[in-house]
């Protein structure tokens, strides 16, 4: 729904008066574009820094009543501040932002680094396996596992998103979506061959990460795999350019979602310390992001026979 206060832009008249556009020749709805280009990552990321995410959050929540409960549980904890820090409703204000740029975009538009990530995951999962995508978020990464995998199941904390998800990826064989809460606690104990988790592990300070990755551990088959990427402090020079961008955007409050990033050895010793063996680590490329950014640095884990 548009208000108004808003006028449609030429982009989004041409959307909207083509809808053939949006359907292939099976007449099944289009894949929503899941990237960027640099000027249009730029504009979404100077939106994102700016104050007014929280119009964007009050928008969010007029158009998404049953979204209205959940604001109102996260109010009384911390108020603005705590919706802000809400995982669910920070990352579907990301959404609003990244729409508001490219209003064909789906969740992940922006994102970058995946060619590395997938490369792991076609090297090492078997095509027979049984694989859990944590996080999977609108489905952009969701539709590059999917040929690679025998079956999968792919989980998000919001049914909102869950049902972006379903709709990006309507064209594939099938998926299970669940809806998943807390740190893991919610997987099953010895079900998958493999859990593939992009853009997802830097959400947790060190705590959360130490029981989310132990549930990881439980939830895989002896012998299964953890492929997972994180944001390292590993180079000369990225903890300064981190610094510049905590002074000029701020840090919690005003970022668009929580991101933690830690070096390189602290993540293995995590991962070791909840039994995981590491079977290889490779960062990904600078060439592989539109916008400048800091590559990810993604990790092929193994739960011992």
């Amino acid at each position: 729904m548009i208000s108004m206060e808003q006028r449609p832009t030429s982009r989004e008249n041409e959307h909207a008066a083509s809808p053939a556009a949006n359907h292939g020749a099976t007449g099944r709805p289009a894949p929503v574009r899941f990237d960027a280009t640099e000027e249009e990552s730029q504009r979404i990321q100077a939106l994102a820094g700016s104050t007014s995410g929280s119009v964007r959050l009050a928008r969010l929540l007029l158009r998404q009543p049953r979204l209205m409960l959940h604001a109102a549980r996260i109010a009384l904890q911390g108020a603005s501040a705590g919706l802000r820090a809400d995982h669910t409703l920070s990352w579907l204000v990301h959404v609003e932002t990244v729409r508001q740029v490219i209003p064909d975009g789906g969740m992940g538009a922006t994102w970058g680094g995946l060619e590395t990530f997938m490369g792991l995951v076609e090297k090492h999962v078997p095509k027979t396996a049984h694989a859990l995508e944590l996080g999977c978020g609108g489905g952009r990464v969701t539709r590059h596992i999917r040929p690679l995998v025998g079956t999968l199941v792919a989980n998000d904390i919001s049914d909102r998103i869950l049902a972006e998800a379903r709709a990006a990826t309507v064209d594939l064989s099938a998926i299970e979506f669940r809806l998943t809460h807390g740190l893991g606690d919610d997987l099953r104990s010895e079900e998958f061959d493999a859990v593939i988790g992009h853009e997802l592990l830097m959400q947790f300070d060190f705590d959360e990460l130490l029981r989310y990755c132990s549930n990881v551990f439980r939830a895989l088959k002896p012998g299964g795999l953890f492929i997972a990427s994180v944001y390292t402090f590993d180079e000369s020079g990225e903890m300064a350019r981190h610094m510049e961008m905590i002074r000029n955007h701020g840090a919690g409050v005003r970022s668009p979602f929580r991101v933690h990033r830690m070096p390189r050895r602290t993540y293995q010793d995590i991962f070791e310390a909840c039994g995981f063996e590491v079977v290889e680590v490779e960062r990904s490329r600078p060439e592989e992001y539109k916008a400048q950014k800091t590559p990810h640095t993604n990790f092929v884990l193994r739960r011992p026979l």
